[in-house]
């Protein structure tokens, strides 16, 4: 896992899943392609699992070959408790400054051209 350090001054896409969801199951090859088209000091994607058995999303994880961050809420005390997300998918776009620059509810294609300016655009993050 990285290092809190290295989130630090880095745009970050964060998205709340499950493995029981499958929106939240097709939507992530096109999250996964979405950190390829950064460099990590310009967007970050990460994926917090809200399964209740971690498990399943190490072995969702390795299965599909994901590389992007993955971070657990298992007790859905962030997802469900502080933030009081309605429904997964969710994704936060998370400035260098840690505001809130859009909230998407739902699966996205994360790799159509109009996404991905969008996110250029909202979060200030050059493609490479």
């Amino acid at each position: 896992m990285m290092e809190p350090a290295t989130y630090r001054d880095v745009p970050l896409v964060v998205n709340f899943w499950a493995t029981w969801c499958e929106p939240c199951r097709r939507e992530m090859p096109s999250l996964e392609k979405l950190s390829t088209l950064f460099h990590p000091k310009d967007l970050l994607v990460i994926g917090i699992s809200v399964d209740s058995e971690r498990n399943l999303a190490r072995e969702f994880n390795l299965r599909y070959k994901l590389t992007i961050p993955m971070l657990s809420d298992s007790d859905q005390a962030l997802s469900t408790g502080v933030l009081r997300i309605p429904a997964f998918p969710i994704t936060y776009l998370l400035k260098r400054d840690r505001t809130i620059a859009g909230i998407i509810v739902g699966a996205r294609d994360w790799v159509d051209a109009g996404m991905v300016s969008k996110i250029e655009e909202l979060l200030a993050a050059r493609r490479k």
